[in-house]
């Protein structure tokens, strides 16, 4: 039966969503700005198939309370978040599934409790390498002279969905983005462009699959390439048609995760 409840964590009320399954648990950790409801539905179909599934808002983030200090501009910060979800609600070797930071946040927390996960799906992951050059300037708000900051998320992510994607489709996905709050988004980027974890990833042991949108507008599929070189076992997975958002843009996406864990166990075995 699915649930929505609050948990109290790190002082704070965290929005979680919860489907039972007699399968593993895939928490499903969501990209910048936005909210759980980016797999609302995946989670049922996930569900369908037998999976626990976990859906947090992290601090900030839809209906979810803020963090004690303000937005957050740290993924390690997340990631720390998310494995105290883990403990508190038992989580016994779950699947992260994370799309733009949340696939960085999988990646990351892999790098630490390889040991306690099943494996890492990570799409399209966009704070690994750091800022691979300059550092970037602190985040901003827009000035009385840019589109406004609705705009530019309603034309961003239409821009960024595949070209496989329906105009229908695309038209959801950014319509449901135009929720986020600015401040927020503008910290996770920024915490994305700093986030390196580079020197980490060779010592992710358990099964590892990243994937990239062959149409990303965000995050080049050369940067995600780069990312699964080094993870010496992770599969990369080109998708055609699709953009920076797989978990909305693929009708059957939750059938595709099923299939890209079955893979693991096939190279476990």
């Amino acid at each position: 039966m699915h649930s929505a409840d609050y948990l109290e964590l790190d002082g704070g009320l965290a929005f979680v969503e919860t489907w039972p399954g007699r399968r593993e648990t895939v928490l499903c950790i969501h990209t910048a700005g936005q909210s759980g409801v980016q797999y609302r539905r995946v989670a049922s179909g996930l569900a369908e198939l037998g999976f626990g599934v976990v859906v947090p808002d992290l601090p900030g983030h839809g209906r979810s309370e803020p963090a004690r200090g303000g937005p957050i501009s740290d993924l390690s910060w997340y990631s720390n978040w998310c494995m105290r979800l883990m403990s508190e609600l038992n989580l016994e070797r779950p699947y992260l599934l994370g799309c733009s930071i949340g696939g960085s946040i999988a990646l990351d927390i892999a790098t630490r409790i390889s040991d306690e996960l099943s494996g890492v799906i990570a799409l399209d992951p966009s704070g690994v390498l750091g800022s691979d050059g300059s550092s970037p300037r602190p985040p901003v708000l827009e000035d009385s002279g840019s589109p406004s900051m609705r705009d530019r998320t309603y034309f961003g992510t239409i821009e960024a969905c595949g070209r496989s994607v329906p105009a229908e489709r695309a038209e959801l996905i950014a319509q449901m983005h135009c929720r986020e709050d600015w401040h927020i988004t503008v910290s996770d980027v920024h915490g994305a462009l700093t986030h390196d974890i580079r020197a980490a990833l060779p010592d992710i042991t358990c099964p590892v699959r990243i994937l990239t949108g062959e149409d990303d507008y965000f995050v080049p599929p050369s940067r995600v390439r780069r990312i699964a070189d080094l993870v010496p076992h992770a599969a990369f997975e080109l998708l055609p048609g699709i953009g920076h958002y797989p978990m909305e843009e693929i009708p059957d996406f939750a059938a595709r995760f099923d299939g890209w864990v079955k893979d693991f166990a096939g190279v476990a075995s």
